[in-house]
């Protein structure tokens, strides 16, 4: 045997250990990633049973506390929602959830997330293994990064998503809420501003609303709100067309709380303000419609 013959073949033989040792480790820790609480992992290893389901971007994280949600309803709530998640990427979640876990009755969506690209798919690339729509999402961005992955199952791993699922490993993510309060520095009022949809995020909104009334499942649209010192001019222009786009109904809670202490920053409740929001929801049968369910012994198809 010549001697590149035999470099060739050693050459090939640490490739194919490398490629080995690389798929056994990342398939133990896609069982690391599944066994834990973070949301997405709970998604995917299936076995939920929320009467709720709450998606958006981080207004619907911060607007829509699930436990406040589960304390004045008594129904199960499974909040879904995370920064810079658009409808492009809820969709994709959206579905996954449905083919994994039992059927919400009720799906809550913060619309306003129309505003904001597909970021989050980078991040949600530690799940593409289960799904074949995140992998889809992800590889229409990063052609050449989604080629390296489905070679070296690591690649994926490597990322906030994978840390936030080993910090959550033994506890829940649905208690996050912001506690702090607007700064003295944001409550003077701002310029301007209105709100701008993405049209092919619009369009995943529609098809999001068209795939759970199929699904006969209800589905409610609720524009949570801005602090008084920074809402945009054209809440209720916005708001009529996400519905005439939709066929449902906007709820425009935009202008709903004027108290500034129930805020973070301008964009996003505090602990306090969703507590008042999901009041107001409640005290207006928004959820009125929901039955609990009597218990988990079905299971998820």
């Amino acid at each position: 045997m010549s001697e590149i013959r035999r470099a060739v073949v050693w050459l090939m033989t640490l490739v194919a250990i490398v490629i080995a040792g690389d798929h056994l480790l990342a398939l133990a820790l896609r069982q690391v990633l599944l066994r834990s609480n973070f949301r997405y992992s709970r998604l995917y290893r299936g076995g939920n049973d929320a009467d709720v389901v709450i998606l958006g971007d981080s207004r619907g994280v911060h607007s829509f506390y699930a436990p406040a949600l589960e304390e004045l309803t008594g129904l199960r709530a499974l909040n879904l929602s995370y920064n810079s998640m658009s409808p492009r990427v809820m969709e994709a979640v959206l579905l996954d959830y449905l083919e994994r876990n039992r059927a919400p009755r009720l799906v809550l969506i913060e619309p306003t997330c129309v505003i904001v690209g597909d970021a989050l798919a980078t991040e949600l690339r530690t799940y593409s293994g289960f799904s074949p729509r995140l992998a889809a999402l992800y590889a229409a961005k990063h052609p050449a990064a989604a080629a390296a992955s489905r070679a070296f199952w690591l690649y994926p791993l490597n990322s906030e998503f994978f840390l936030e699922a080993i910090h959550y490993a033994r506890r829940s993510d649905q208690d996050w809420i912001h506690h702090d309060v607007v700064p003295p520095a944001l409550r003077v009022p701002g310029g301007t501003w209105r709100l701008t949809p993405y049209a092919e995020q619009v369009d995943a909104l529609v098809r999001i609303v068209r795939a759970l009334r199929q699904r006969g499942i209800e589905v409610r649209l609720v524009a949570a709100p801005y602090a008084p010192v920074r809402r945009p001019a054209n809440a209720a222009e916005f708001a009529a067309m996400i519905a005439a786009r939709t066929g449902v109904a906007v709820r425009n809670d935009i202008a709903s709380i004027d108290d500034l202490d129930s805020f973070a920053d301008t964009v996003h409740l505090n602990e306090r303000g969703s507590r008042a929001l999901l009041a107001l929801l409640v005290r207006d049968g928004v959820f009125a419609s929901v039955d609990v369910r009597g218990g988990a012994d079905e299971h998820p198809r």
